[in-house]
């Protein structure tokens, strides 16, 4: 899923390890079932198929675009799983490119939740539509690595998937949360977490400067351009799969109407505006 993953259990018996491997294991099933970037799993058949045919795919694939379109909705368009209609006209490598206001525009066009067609386990899109799971696919993973280290008898456990952390039990571990605006390792502070996940979205992780103007890797759907109300937001959620989705929509809607998307979805939050203030819900464990 191009990111590192770490997996953590509290271990009386010295027999974890087969839990920990078969937790990994559903990883990369997952990312064989999820990954736009693989040819030959169900979602590229789906884009494959884009303006061609509907394709059948496996009912969990089928759930989790049904939530995809939800979250779609709770977070007026904010989180839009079609985003990699865009094509490449963003790209964080040495191949970048501001691109032209035209062509954002002409790609944005090719972003609409709405146009996805789901009957029963069949998928289709228009043509020039792709899905890029990305924005979900991971937390989803997260959540499921952490049932199959319950299934195993691990009920003390963390799962890690490039900074999103889940963890579960009565141990307790402290997360550290990034400054914005400082080298990597360098906190805001830290808080205890236990029974719930913690997801931090921040313009800092993948961004070029050009002309004094950072740009970077969340895109706001609705314009094709980087968001520029927030520089991170770290949301505290029940699941993984709920955090990645939520921070994202916060990070882009900004403090106002963020929080506000916080709390219609009982999580917390806080969140750093573009001028570098701290805003957060009422229940966001102090730093």
């Amino acid at each position: 899923m191009g990111t590192l993953w770490t997996i953590e259990v509290v271990d009386h018996t010295g027999s974890a390890q087969q839990a920990i491997d078969a937790a990994y294991t559903e990883l990369e099933r997952i990312d064989r079932l999820m990954s736009e970037w693989k040819p030959e799993s169900p979602i590229s058949q789906v884009n494959a198929g884009a303006g061609k045919t509907a394709v059948t795919v496996p009912a969990e694939l089928r759930e989790l675009l049904e939530r995809s379109v939800s979250y779609s909705r709770a977070t007026e368009g904010t989180f839009d799983v079609t985003w990699r209609g865009m094509g490449k006209i963003w790209r964080f490598d040495d191949k970048f490119r501001v691109p032209t206001q035209q062509e954002v525009e002409t790609a944005r066009r090719r972003i609409d939740f709405h146009k996805i067609e789901i009957k029963g386990d069949r998928i289709s899109l228009p043509a020039g539509m792709n899905i890029g799971l990305g924005g979900i696919a991971k937390g989803y993973a997260i959540d499921r690595a952490m049932q199959v280290l319950l299934q195993k008898g691990f009920p003390d456990a963390l799962v890690d998937g490039g900074g999103d952390v889940l963890v579960h039990g009565a141990h307790q571990w402290r997360i550290g949360i990034q400054h914005p605006r400082k080298e990597r390792g360098e906190l805001m502070g830290s808080v205890g977490l236990h029974d719930a996940a913690l997801v931090t979205s921040g313009d800092y992780e993948r961004f070029r400067f050009v002309n004094g103007v950072r740009y970077h890797h969340i895109i706001d759907p609705r314009t094709g351009w980087p968001a520029t109300a927030s520089m991170s937001v770290t949301v505290l959620a029940p699941s993984a799969e709920l955090g990645v989705v939520l921070a994202k929509g916060i990070f882009i809607l900004g403090a106002e109407k963020g929080l506000q998307l916080a709390k219609a979805w009982h999580v917390e939050a806080l969140l750093i505006d573009s001028q570098g203030q701290p805003h957060q819900t009422p229940g966001f464990p102090p730093l």
